[in-house]
Formats: C-alpha cells, structure tokens, sequence
C-alpha cells in the first residue's frame, strides 16, 4: 500500500534539519541523503503498520491514563542495559522484556493501586518501592540505577505539586494542543529536560495514538530516538560518521562525550524527518515504531537477521510482511540496503556509551 496521497506540507529540511548537518563534511557526523532516499524508495511501496502500543489502557480515565504515560516514560530508558541482564519476566503468565514489561506490569499495579498514578503518591516514591514494582517473582530486580529513577519520579510529582497540576491533562491545557509549549513546559521535570526531546517526543506520540490528545502543530512532533534507532540508523547508513575517533568510539564500546551524544541521537532524529518526508508519510512516529521494532528484534547489539530471521524472531506480527523478502525468505526488512549487512567487509557498529537518564 502507498502511504503517498496526503496534504503536502514543508519540506523537513526547511522545518527540521540544519543545512549545515545535510550538506557539510565537517561535521563529526551527518545525515547521509543518498541512503535516506533509498530507505524511502523501499518504504514508500510497502505497507506500514499504525503506531500503536499492545495495550489501549481500557478503563483507565482520560486523567489516568496521561498520568500512566508521564509515569512510565519518565523512568524509560536502558532496559536491556549492556553487561547487565535485561528487565523481563512475566506478567500475568506473559512474557514481557524490556520497554513491555515496564508497561504491563505497571498496567497490572495501577489497576489495583489507582493511587499509583497521582502526583501526591509520585513526590514520595522510594528507590525500594520504585524496585519493588517492577521485580519479577523468579527473576528478582532487574530495574537497574533504581535510586536515579525514583528521583526523577519524585521530581515529577513535587513539580506537578509545586504548579498545581493534578494530571497531564493540565499540562496539556494549558499548552492549548501545541507540541513546542508541551515540550518547553515539560522539560520543567527533570525527567524530560533532554534537548533531543526523546521522552517528551514518546509522551506526546503516546498520548495522541490513545486518540485523547491532538496537536495543532503536530508537523513539529519528532521521533523519539532511543539507543536501538541509534545502533540500527547506524548500521544502515542514514547517518555517516566522519570523526575517526567518534567512529573507534561506535566501534569499541568506548564512552562518548555529552555533545557527541547529543550530536549523534540528532542526526538520527534528522535522519527519521528526511525519510518521513521522502516517503510522504510525514509521521516519524509511526516510522519510529517500525524502525524500533525492527532494530530490537532483527538487529541487536550482538545478534543480526541479515541472511535470515531465527524460528525465535520477536518482530511483533504486524511487522512480518515487511521482512518477507521477494525469494520469500523471511530477514531484517533492510538487509539489501544496510551498509553492515552480514557477510560484508563492513564493521558493525554497537549503539553509543553514556551514562544519562535522558532516554
């Protein structure tokens, strides 16, 4: 199906991308326009499935949910965590991992504890209590950095209380639907202070898939650029690193500095803009939701679906059609276009190292 035949609207580059990141060497890394325009080319004739969570949060209230949302993202990030084991285990008898069973098992708490989801309750959080709710029976704590993100949960709430605000639906008012006063009166919680906006950018896109909140200028609505889109964008070549040593960096797992960090969650998210743009779907939530899915499941930091995808694959069911390839064979949905693909001369770059709760 095309995803051609919608409202034109600003070229990205005009709206989103600094010039200077597209059309200069100089920088330590930039967006590669020739592999964006292939990626589009690929997309722009296939099928790409809505944004959308595996839960709709059925009988939560317009409050509650906004609520649940500000919650959990606030506290996502690094939950497959590199030398550490990942945050999975079941919930309600279903496996879960990572961004999943964050979402699950606290859906699975709130429905008991609807306190759960109130400013009042978030200003008092312990790191204990913030462990306790995600531990899994069998498998223990695997939350990890527990004290940081209790804090950033109590910022939430002592801020919201220090405003008056009893639910997003505050926030969301006051900023009368608009994305750039949403994101600027967010980033009063330290949880969503990142100048890339990765959280801010994940509640507003989650918030508008529940079909509660609608944005007036939604055209400034970003992707929400996580360490999988960083490793993948990576590997298939959107993004080109041209500083030697920030390459050794990718390369050997070494830590990056604060302004390479953000210099290279930037370009991916500029990267996301273009092809947006270039396919007309001109909704990098919806492409971030493919390019998650598929970097998380077909292209892991030590494991790649190249030459085909494992009987174990997890690539959500939704997303299959796009790696089933015209030989019928079943791989990452990439394979032919990504610069790293197994087999080649190409060394594989692994996602950056820096320690923030920004993502």
């Amino acid at each position: 199906m095309s995803n051609s035949g919608q409202m034109s609207k600003p070229s990205v580059r005009d709206v989103f991308v600094d010039p200077d990141r597209v059309s200069t060497a100089r920088e330590p890394i930039e967006i590669n326009t020739r592999v964006c325009q292939r990626i589009a080319s690929l997309l722009r004739s296939r099928f790409i499935p809505v944004d959308r969570e595996d839960s709709d949060l059925s009988g939560f209230s317009r409050e509650q949910v906004g609520n649940f949302y500000l919650f959990l993202v606030s506290i996502c990030h690094q939950t497959s965590p590199h030398g550490k084991p990942a945050l999975e285990g079941l919930v309600e008898g279903v496996y879960k991992r990572g961004w999943d069973y964050l979402s699950a098992k606290l859906e699975a708490t709130a429905r008991s504890s609807p306190e759960l989801l109130t400013p009042i309750r978030w200003s008092g959080v312990t790191d204990t209590e913030l462990s306790c709710l995600f531990r899994d029976p069998q498998l223990g704590d695997r939350l990890t950095d527990p004290t940081n993100r209790a804090g950033l949960v109590r910022n939430l709430g002592q801020v919201m209380l220090s405003k008056r605000w009893r639910s997003a639906e505050d926030i969301y008012r006051l900023s009368e639907g608009r994305v750039v006063d949403l994101t600027n009166l967010s980033a009063q919680f330290k949880a969503y202070r990142d100048p890339v906006k990765k959280k801010s950018y994940f509640f507003l896109s989650l918030m508008r898939n529940t079909g509660l909140w609608h944005y007036v200028d939604e055209d400034h609505l970003g992707p929400p650029v996580d360490y999988h889109e960083v490793r993948g964008h990576l590997r298939l070549g959107t993004v080109t690193v041209n500083d030697e040593s920030l390459r050794q960096k990718l390369f050997k797992n070494l830590p990056v500095t604060s302004d390479e960090d953000i210099a290279i969650r930037q370009s991916v998210h500029d990267a996301i803009m273009l092809i947006s743009e270039l396919t007309e779907l001109r909704n990098p939530s919806q492409l971030h939701y493919l390019f998650w899915n598929v970097f998380r499941s077909c292209c892991s930091r030590d494991s790649q679906h190249c030459q085909g995808c494992p009987p174990d694959c997890t690539l959500p069911e939704r997303y299959v059609h796009l790696a089933i390839h015209p030989d019928g064979q079943r791989r990452c949905p990439f394979s032919e276009i990504c610069a790293s693909t197994c087999g080649t001369a190409h060394q594989k770059y692994y996602e950056h190292v820096f320690e923030t709760d920004y993502y």
